[in-house]
């Protein structure tokens, strides 16, 4: 019995240390894996810092100075309001000018090369008219006005040209009005009339168009001057230029645009050199003393201009005249010769075209281009 016992209680204390290792076996964590070392990476090179480039100077762009002509009180100025002086007068142009409104043919000849179209309030009576007028292709599409204040103002204009041979009561009226009005001199040279570009062209805010304009005058010059004789030149061929209204001869004499072209072309005016001032009256028998080389026949063919010529022509008096008997009487056309805007150049150029045929054989002269595009 005690046997039984004691085996009894053996078997219950080996069981229970049987449960009490199993147990501790069963809460111990698996082993993790030893991680492999990894390679520590070389290290790489700190680049060298670069030179900070100096900041490149940008040049503040410069504007090229104005030319300081007569009448431009501050060319430096390009802003508005701008000022001018004008016969004695200060002229306040506000803002650039919109609606220009010129009192001659010279300033509209002139301003069709400087503005644009939609900038004219309205152009003179004989801007459109092909017998007098160069740019009368361009001037046909614009609106027009008649001589008279209550036409001019009726335009709506914010700045008016006028010339010194504008009546001084119109320009006081308008004036009176509240309009600008610029009164420049329209010259009967070339050369004269570029000072007058300059000052329309500041006027107008188109300073860059006008210095083109100019440049392309002075080029256009240069090559005609260097082409022909010197001025007084024993080579070059006595000239007149001559019209006829109601039966009446005119020759133009010194400090006309017709004896400034003949001059600037290569000749000499025979008219001027003979005395002759401005245009003057002359006789069949004054033509015959003066016995010119070329004779040139400045009015429109419209107007008479070929009837002239076959009078001159068939004149006794004039038979041994060397215009007449070498065949140098030519019918020009006369919107070159009696304007006073650059366009008298082409006629300078077709003067010395006459005059010199073989030294301008294959010259092809152009006519200036109207404005294209601010």
């Amino acid at each position: 019995m005690k046997s039984t016992l004691k085996l009894g209680l053996i078997a219950i204390l080996t069981a229970i240390v049987i449960s009490v290792v199993l147990a501790a076996c069963a809460s111990d964590p698996e082993p993790t894996a030893t991680p492999v070392p990894t390679a520590t990476p070389e290290p790489t090179a700190t680049p060298e810092p670069t030179a900070t480039p100096e900041p490149t100077h940008t040049p503040t762009p410069t504007v090229v100075p104005y030319p300081a002509v007569q009448g431009i009180i501050d060319p430096s100025n390009r802003d508005w309001p701008r000022e001018v002086e004008l016969a004695d007068e200060v002229v306040v142009i506000e803002e650039r000018p919109e609606r220009v409104l010129a009192y001659s043919l010279g300033h509209d000849e002139i301003l069709i090369a400087l503005i644009d179209p939609e900038r004219f309030a309205a152009v003179g009576p004989f801007a459109a008219d092909p017998a007098y007028s160069n740019v009368a292709d361009q001037a046909a599409g614009l609106p027009t006005f008649e001589s008279g204040v209550e036409n001019v103002l009726a335009a709506k204009p914010d700045l008016v040209l006028a010339s010194k041979y504008t009546d001084v009561d119109v320009i006081n009226l308008i004036k009176e009005a509240g309009v600008p009005v610029a009164r420049t001199a329209l010259e009967s040279s070339s050369e004269g009339n570029i000072p007058n570009i300059l000052l329309i062209g500041y006027m107008l805010g188109v300073e860059e168009r006008a210095l083109e304009l100019v440049a392309e005058i002075e080029n256009r010059l240069k090559f005609v001057t260097d082409q022909v004789p010197p001025l007084n030149d024993a080579q070059r061929p006595a000239v007149i230029a001559v019209s006829r209204y109601s039966d009446s001869i005119y020759a133009a004499g010194s400090d006309t645009t017709e004896g400034g072209i003949v001059e600037a072309g290569g000749g000499i005016n025979a008219s001027a050199r003979d005395g002759l001032e401005g245009h003057q009256v002359i006789s069949i028998e004054s033509i015959a003393a003066m016995n010119p080389d070329v004779i040139l026949i400045t009015q429109p063919v419209a107007y008479g201009a070929n009837e002239f010529r076959d009078d001159l022509l068939n004149h006794p008096a004039l038979a041994d005249v060397s215009a007449i008997s070498e065949n140098e009487l030519h019918v020009v056309d006369g919107r070159l010769y009696t304007t006073l805007s650059h366009w008298n150049v082409r006629g300078i150029e077709e003067t010395a075209r006459l005059l010199y045929p073989e030294e301008f054989s294959e010259v092809t002269f152009e006519d200036f281009e109207p404005y294209s595009g601010e």
